[in-house]
This record gives C-alpha cells, structure tokens and sequence, in this order.
C-alpha cells in the first residue's frame, strides 16, 4: 500500500495543515527592484500531499476512470508519481526550515515543478470531475465532486504563493485551506485504500 493513499496519511496531513497555519503563511518583501518571497514549507507540503491524495482516490473510482479513458488514467498516474517526487525534492531542500525563499535555485525549481505537476493533475483528473455529465448522479459522484473542488481551492492557493495576479477560479464555492484539506481527508478515508 502506498504510503500517501492510506487513511492514516489522511488523517496526519489533515492535522499538520492545522499545526502548518500557526506558522507565518507565504510573504512578499521588495528591496528597490528586488521582489522575494517566502513560502511556508508546512502549507506547499500538506497542500501537494492533499491534492496528490485526492488525485489518486479520485482515479481509483470506476465513474472517474470512466469519464478519463485508460490513456489519460495512466498519464494522471504519471503525474501523480512527479507530483509525489517533487513535493520530496522541495522538502529535501528545505531541510528544517519551516519557510524558505522562492528566490532560491533549487526551491524555485522544486516548487515550480510541484506548480506543473498540480496543473497536470487539474486538467487531467479536476477538469474530467467537474465536467461529468450532469445526469450521472449518486452519493459517489457528489462526494467527488466536492472533493474537486476542494483540490481546486488547493491549487489556486499553491498558484498564488508565488503569482498574485494568476488566483484560479474554483469550481463551486470558494473554501479555505483547511476546508479543502478537511473535505480530501473525508473522501480519502471515505473512498481510498
């Protein structure tokens, strides 16, 4: 079993995003010219982890992988294991700090990459989600819905650490972090391994 599909993952992200907001969330300082931002290393971290688990509950159901096609199922299990890779790298690079500036090499490189994959993620699994067909109905595909659009509002608030002026619209109603996070725990533990 994979370490980031089990119910106990679930839960511990769940709980480290609530210890994470205690912290100084992302800043933007400007020096003459100089523009640098910092993001909290806790909030990048249990942001990707939500969005990775909700994508990889989300193509375990038969509507979704459905709806997807065995091509784009495979490709979203690509992204999935890049998603999981640099969401590594960026922690490796942050080491113990609990923010670090995006104006570093190797941060701007791990978190621009964790950037594409979540996009990847969004047009491969999100938008398919968002898009069923209006007349499939049922509990299941009401739940992941919600839960799209919660990795939705993670997406746009990852987007925004770094790019102020590129805040993504969310599919149905706008959550905070830890709703988004609360509504994947409930669906991972709900539907994941």
């Amino acid at each position: 079993m994979d370490l980031f599909l089990s119910r106990r993952c679930a839960l511990r992200m769940g709980a480290g995003t609530l210890m994470g907001s205690a912290l100084a969330g992302c800043t933007l300082s400007r020096t003459g010219k100089v523009t640098t931002i910092t993001l909290n290393v806790a909030e990048v971290t249990d942001y990707g982890n939500a969005i990775m688990s909700f994508a990889n509950t989300a193509i375990s159901l038969s509507c979704v992988t459905a709806a997807m096609g065995p091509a784009n199922v495979a490709l979203a299990n690509t992204v999935i294991t890049a998603l999981k890779e640099a969401l590594d790298t960026f922690r490796n690079a942050a080491g113990a700090s609990t923010s670090f500036s995006y104006d570093s090499t190797s941060i701007r490189m791990a978190f621009d990459s964790i950037l594409a994959d979540i996009e990847q993620i969004n047009t491969l699994v999100i938008a398919v989600i968002t898009g069923m067909a209006s007349d499939l109905s049922g509990t299941v595909v009401s739940e992941v819905k919600t839960a799209a659009n919660a990795a939705s509002t993670l997406i746009s608030l990852l987007k925004a650490m770094v790019d102020m002026t590129a805040r993504r619209s969310t599919v149905g109603t706008t959550l905070t972090a830890q709703e988004a996070i609360g509504r994947i725990t409930v669906f991972v533990a709900t539907h994941g391994a």
